[in-house]
């Protein structure tokens, strides 16, 4: 494939990178960056290693390298890969596996309002996981504020005075104890080489000789998907030393609720972009600019352009999706087209069937019948529900399926459902889900918000913290994520980016049964 100018440009600056030079990349989606790493990769003589965001990602970076001097790994698995012959296998840290400890029975914890010894545990856990997932070098009593705001709120934002005094009460009496407890949790684990995934990346970011043995091979870092990663990861290459080519998108940045960061606007280093999208061409380029130009922010200066050609012939796979932006909203899509009769697959359906059946056991008390390995911890219906309520997005969803009854629909898909992916007529996922996959066509899900209704929560996070402000601009970030997915056809972003009075026919289910062969273009 030849290389654009800006292609060139980016290989031709990599190539003369000195040993403390930084290179930003953005890259627009569908903009050919794999295609970009690779010419870098060519053009350089020394070892590297394309750190990816999970391991499918990673085995696919590799093959692509192959006649290169880079190879590719998750930064878990160059991690683990220094610290395995003293660890042995990683271990989960939750409320159960704490309170085996015998921890808490070494503090004295004060007695408040609603706050038994799980939910203490959990908050100790969350503590620990907010101290390795930073930058920090030791255990601070922001750490256990974080773990208990993400409960009980921050008492700087909440207007009822009773509420308010409940929390700051609990922070006041909680915060030290918690600490204490995480930071002893630490330890115990350490000695006994019982080590979190977590924890051996946090081991890699504060032991210099591990981080010398994981990245000894290498030379230079490319570094995908930045607008994503933790403090930590970013912590940790940047002590390497080592050169680093980041490449990123902080318009797909969708992950902030987990800990992600936006690496791409923290890291020093010269910044260079590629704007021209080889996936689709210009009908859905307009598209995704009319969604990053209505961001309170304004959107990014470059104009990102569409060179697709629009040629499907090497596509595989399903020739559609929709595109949902909740897991309610798939479900409610597939039974739709289950109706129809038409063949569909939903994304990780099988993760999703155990995870809410046993999430149902649960709930009826069957205890025994809970299989989902991210559920046996709970002993009780109360105990998820309560891990929900403190901020897990992903059981709070599992949490809305169950107590909306959704689980007998969901058994009606599954049987329903085409056991390929492939072999689909129509893939149904989550925008989060769809995050570097593509179709000939895409619809997006009737449960996506329009701008309007976005950017009342933008103005009202205002009122309130940082992290409600950033999860607000998320919603642009998934919609172009959602977006920018198709080759050919792009339908249902109008009721999104152009709200009117709501008639019947905007909700009625577009026929994605055939391809057309066209890409709707933007409404003025």
């Amino acid at each position: 494939m030849r290389l654009t100018h800006e292609q060139q440009d980016i290989r031709d600056h990599s190539a003369g990178m000195g040993s403390s030079d930084n290179l930003k990349v953005i890259a627009f989606a569908g903009a050919g960056k794999t295609t970009t790493l690779k010419a870098v990769a060519s053009a350089k003589s020394q070892r590297g290693v394309y750190l990816a965001f999970n391991k499918a990602i990673a085995d696919e970076a590799k093959r692509k390298l192959a006649m290169t001097r880079c190879t590719a790994a998750t930064m878990h698995g160059l991690a683990y890969g220094a610290v395995r012959e003293v660890i042995g296998s990683p271990v989960t840290h939750n409320a159960r596996s704490f309170r085996e400890t015998g921890i808490m029975s070494r503090f004295h914890i004060p007695k408040v309002e609603g706050w038994n010894d799980y939910r203490v545990a959990s908050a100790v856990c969350r503590a620990l996981a907010a101290f390795c997932n930073s930058d920090d070098q030791d255990f601070d009593i922001r750490h256990a504020e974080e773990a208990l705001i993400s409960s009980i709120g921050d008492p700087e934002l909440i207007r009822d005075r009773e509420r308010q005094e409940h929390a700051r009460d609990t922070l006041r009496l909680l915060s030290m104890p918690i600490l204490q407890m995480a930071e002893t949790f630490w330890g115990h684990s350490v000695e006994r080489n019982q080590y979190s995934h977590d924890m051996y990346l946090k081991a890699l970011d504060l032991d210099e000789s591990l981080r010398a043995d994981a990245f000894r091979s290498f030379r230079y870092l490319m570094v995908d998907e930045a607008q994503d990663i933790n403090p930590v990861q970013r912590s940790i290459i940047t002590k390497t030393g080592l050169p680093i080519i980041a490449v990123g998108d902080p318009y797909q940045q969708i992950y902030s609720w987990r800990g992600a960061e936006n690496a791409l606007a923290l890291l020093p280093g010269k910044t260079m972009y590629l704007t021209q999208s080889f996936r689709f061409g210009e009908g859905i380029a307009e598209v995704a600019r009319h969604i990053l130009q209505t961001r309170p922010d304004g959107g990014p200066a470059q104009r990102l352009t569409g060179a697709g050609s629009g040629d499907i012939s090497g596509h595989a796979g399903s020739r559609a999706a929709i595109i949902c932006r909740t897991n309610i909203g798939m479900i409610e899509e597939a039974l739709k087209l289950m109706h129809k009769n038409i063949s569909l697959h939903v994304d990780n359906m099988a993760g999703l069937l155990q995870d809410v059946r046993s999430a149902q056991a649960l709930f009826e008390g069957r205890t025994n019948d809970v299989v989902s390995t991210d559920l046996k911890q709970y002993e009780s219906w109360d105990e998820l529900k309560v891990e929900a309520e403190e901020g897990d997005q992903s059981l709070g969803k599992i949490v809305n399926l169950v107590e909306g009854n959704m689980v007998p629909q969901i058994e009606r898909l599954a049987e329903h459902q085409r056991q390929g992916a492939g072999s689909a007529t129509v893939m149904i996922c989550t925008a989060h889900r769809s995050k570097g996959l593509e179709w000939p066509a895409v619809q997006l899900g009737s449960d996506w918000k329009d701008i309007d209704a976005m950017t009342g929560r933008y103005r009202k996070s205002l009122t309130q913290s940082d992290k409600h402000k950033t999860l607000a601009l998320e919603e642009w970030n998934a919609l172009y994520v959602a977006a920018t997915r198709p080759i050919m056809r792009l339908q249902g972003h109008q009721r999104i980016l152009f709200p009117k009075p709501k008639l019947e026919e905007d909700y009625a289910p577009a026929d994605l049964s055939e391809e057309r062969g066209r890409t709707a273009p933007a409404q003025p």
